[in-house]
C-alpha cells in the first residue's frame, strides 16, 4: 500500500513540475512569437520599399492608393510563415542547444555557435518551403526552390550570423535571445524575404531581358 502511495505522490510531482515547466515557456513564447513575426514582417514591407521600381508582375487587381507597390498577401504570407515556421524552429532550437551546452564559457559558446551553423539549412528550407506552399504553389516548386536557392542563402547567412549567435549567447539570457535575434534578423529578413519571392519567372524575363540588349547590342555593331 505504502508503495503504490508513494508511486502515486512521485508522479503527481513530477505532473506538478511539467506543468510548471511549460507555463514558464508560455510568455517568453509569446514574446518570441510577436518580436520575430514583427521583424519578418517589417523586413519584408522594407524589401518591397527597396524592390518597387523592380516589380514587373501586373495586379490582378487595381492597387490601393496607400502604398501601391505593397504586396499585402506576400507579407501576410511571410508573418505566417513567421508565427507557424520559424518562431517554433527557433524557440526550440535555442532552448535544446542551452540544455546541452549551458553557460556562457567561450568553449561552450563555440559548441552552440556551430550547432547553430550545422542545422541552418535546415531552418533556410522550412522557411522556403512554408513561404512556397502558402503561395499556393506544389511540393515540387518548394523542393526546386530549396535545391536552387539555399546553399547561397546558407553561405550568406554564415558571413552574417556567427557574429550575432556569439553576442546572444555570450551576453543574453535565454528568455531573451530569441527576441534579441529578431532584432538582428530585421536586417536579415530583408535578404530573406528576397530571395523567398524571388520566382523562377522573375529570373527568366531577367534573362530574357538580358539576351535582348545582347543582341540589339551585336545586330547594331
Amino acid at each position: 500500500m505504502s508503495v503504490t502511495t508513494s508511486a502515486v505522490s512521485n508522479t503527481a510531482k513530477a505532473a506538478l513540475r511539467t506543468q510548471h515547466g511549460w507555463r514558464r515557456l508560455v510568455k517568453p513564447y509569446i514574446y518570441s512569437t510577436l518580436a520575430i513575426s514583427a521583424s519578418v514582417t517589417v523586413g519584408d514591407f522594407i524589401c518591397q520599399y527597396l524592390q518597387r521600381h523592380h516589380q514587373h508582375a501586373k495586379p490582378s487587381c487595381p492597387p490601393p492608393t496607400f502604398l501601391p507597390w505593397w504586396d499585402r498577401r506576400r507579407s501576410a504570407v511571410m508573418c505566417t510563415t513567421a508565427v507557424l515556421v520559424s518562431t517554433p524552429w527557433n524557440f526550440t532550437i535555442s532552448r535544446t542547444i542551452e540544455r546541452i551546452f549551458p553557460g556562457k564559457q567561450i568553449a561552450q559558446i563555440g559548441k552552440k555557435m556551430l550547432i547553430n551553423i550545422l542545422v541552418a539549412p535546415i531552418g533556410i528550407s522550412l522557411v522556403f518551403t512554408s513561404v512556397t506552399l502558402l503561395k499556393g504553389q506544389t511540393i515540387s516548386d518548394a523542393k526546386k526552390k530549396v535545391k536552387e536557392d539555399m546553399p547561397k542563402t546558407y553561405l550568406a547567412g554564415s558571413c552574417y550570423w556567427p557574429f550575432v549567435s556569439f553576442v546572444n549567447f555570450r551576453f543574453i539570457p535565454l528568455d531573451y535571445r530569441p527576441f534579441v535575434a529578431s532584432l538582428a534578423g530585421a536586417i536579415w529578413n530583408i535578404y530573406i524575404s528576397s530571395v523567398a519571392n524571388k520566382t523562377h519567372e522573375s529570373l527568366n524575363e531577367s534573362k530574357q531581358s538580358t539576351s535582348n540588349v545582347l543582341y540589339h547590342t551585336n545586330k547594331d555593331l
